[in-house]
């Protein structure tokens, strides 16, 4: 085992705060000229442990080799060059390598620090035999393609802007049938589109071509590589129901064979990973992370079937793990914790884990945030960190830095994440009147763009909040509750001139909880969740099931003692 904190520690608004204008975008950050009312504090860094070295658990009987594939699959990501693939990890805002035959390491990147929020592994994509390449995905949408990796280095071999327009991108393998390992991606309204492979690393890819709608319909998209024994890739696509379909390739990189069910219950993991061929049989093969933070695989049979389980290291073991390469699911990033002020006015901080909270970690002076305004948004730059904003005598600070005045007029504000579509974190402000504004953050999360009006009528909600998706498009969403109990949900659209679709009631009895809380993604599945307490201080976790109708599950309790805070954000 080993223990990971990231080198980058979770500042208190701090690098990442925001310059406020209420017309253009700024030029440079404000100035910090005036002194702010409270000193900067920093948040504790993820603690995640995760096994450095991946084992392969031994199969009861290993399924006879495929006649027309006798030889084991090439891996996608064969780190240490024992045949078997490797993975890479996200821990807090870092990549990691677990090996299946050596220590793994942190891996750096040619000349990029950039945070990565998923993996693509796509194998010897040179097929010269110098090592595996991988795709990497960065909260912007740019997509770079680092080649022969090794568990702590990759080269820079191509970057390409504009990919953000997808809500997840994954590789099958070869599906066009010429050596070498396509990419799929899916838009946010449902379309599918593969990228074919030129072999060329400083030119990876050819024009897109769409394979067709309606793929919105599923949660997670797992490439698996050849299961059926014809030389091409295919893939697997799970339903928030937990339905398994299993998608052959035909050799026409515009469409793919029907789909056919081969398993279900599969909801109840959070990550579904494609390993390629781990007991040598010629049919790859399957990881799955539930949410206990325990890993399984799954063996290959063909054709898109799989054996029992088989339970990989120990229980727990993997819970730190914010996406593992090739997983399936649309990584969620920027707010995974809850801050936490009791009523002397000391901040506490506790970090998402294995679906509930962990442990608190006192982050600021004893009594030191005593009667301040503040208010915990996703990350508004480059990085995975949630923000603090705080508004004292009519000014918006963060940190050590003044933003501006005219912030006496704003009672709520609420930082779901990116609103736009352009990977940087914005928020919204309901001023006292009830009218809600959108504010849009540059890529650094230091300006705002002009301010856009979202309407008005928005003070008849007592509590609004919001940190991820909720309703599985890969767009953030808020939800807001309204003074009679009843909890609406306000769907993100990704437009910046109007943010929000139409309100849609999903329950009532909310007024029973006297906080809500949205804490981000705590299970790693990338679905935002909700955290009510009861003036009790018991807490409810609501998990976000990804369905529009009815986008969180049943309540489960997961912590009490929470009466001694007077705000939690």
């Amino acid at each position: 085992m080993f223990f990971l904190r990231s080198k980058r520690a979770r500042r208190l608004a701090g690098c990442t705060a925001l310059a406020v204008s209420a017309g253009m975008l700024l030029a440079s950050p404000a100035s910090a000229a005036a002194p702010a009312p409270r000193p900067t504090v920093e948040k504790p860094a993820p603690a995640a442990s995760a096994p450095s070295k991946r084992a392969v658990p031994q199969s009861d009987a290993a399924p006879a080799a495929r006649a027309s594939a006798a030889d084991p699959l090439p891996s996608r990501s064969d780190l240490d060059g024992d045949g078997k693939t490797d993975l890479f990890m996200r821990i807090g805002d870092e990549l990691h390598t677990a090996t299946t035959n050596s220590a793994g390491d942190e891996f750096f990147r040619d000349y990029d620090t950039s945070f990565v929020k998923d993996i693509i592994p796509l194998g010897d994509f040179e097929r010269d035999g110098s090592g595996p390449e991988v795709l990497t995905v960065s909260k912007s949408g740019a997509v770079t393609l680092y080649g022969n990796a090794t568990s702590s280095f990759g080269n820079y071999r191509w970057t390409g802007a504009g990919w953000n327009i997808y809500s997840k991108l994954f590789s099958p393998g070869d599906i066009s049938g010429d050596g070498h390992a396509d990419v799929l991606a899916r838009t946010y309204s449902g379309e599918l589109w593969v990228y074919t492979s030129t072999g060329n690393p400083y030119a990876p890819f050819h024009a897109r071509k769409k394979i067709g709608n309606g793929w919105n319909a599923y949660d997670q998209l797992v490439g698996l590589g050849d299961s059926d024994g014809d030389g091409k890739g295919d893939f697997l696509a799970r339903t928030p129901s937990g339905q398994l379909f299993y998608y052959g390739s035909t050799g026409n990189p515009g469409t793919v064979k029907p789909r056919k069910q081969v398993g279900q219950g599969w909801q109840q993991f959070n990550q579904i990973i494609g390993v390629d061929d781990d007991n040598g049989n010629g049919i790859p093969d399957l990881l799955a992370r539930d949410d206990n933070g325990t890993l399984w695989e799954y063996f290959g049979t063909g054709k898109g079937y799989f054996t029992g389980r088989k339970q990989v290291g120990a229980s727990g073991g993997w819970g730190g793990v914010g996406q593992f390469s090739g997983a399936g699911n649309v990584p969620s990033h920027g707010k995974e914790g809850l801050l936490a002020r009791d009523k002397a006015g000391t901040l506490f901080w506790y970090s998402g884990y294995n679906a509930k909270l962990g442990k608190r970690y006192q982050i600021s002076d004893t009594g030191g945030w005593a009667g301040s305004t503040i208010y915990e948004v996703n990350s508004l730059g480059r990085d995975a960190n949630s923000d603090t904003l705080e508004i004292y005598q009519g000014k918006l600070y963060g940190g050590e830095t003044s933003f501006g005045g005219g912030w006496g007029a704003i009672n709520m504000i609420v930082g779901p994440g990116d609103l736009n579509g352009d990977g940087s974190g914005d928020f919204v402000a309901r001023d006292r009147s009830g009218v809600l504004w959108l504010y849009r953050a540059n890529q650094d999360g230091t300006a705002l763009h002009a301010r856009v009006k979202v309407g008005g009528g928005w003070g008849g909600y007592d509590r609004i909040v919001g940190s991820g998706d909720y309703t599985g498009d890969g767009l953030n969403d808020i939800v807001a509750r309204a003074k009679d109990g009843s909890l609406y949900l306000h769907a993100g659209t990704g437009k910046a001139a109007s943010p929000f679709k139409p309100r849609t009631r999903i329950g009532g009895g909310w007024n029973a909880f006297s906080k809500l809380v949205a804490p981000g993604d705590l299970n790693g599945d990338g679905k935002g969740d909700l955290l009510a307490v009861t003036s009790g201080g018991d807490v409810y976790r609501y998990s976000g099931t990804g369905v529009a109708g009815s986008p969180f599950k049943p309540k489960a309790k997961i912590g009490y003692g929470y009466q001694i805070y007077n705000g939690l954000y």
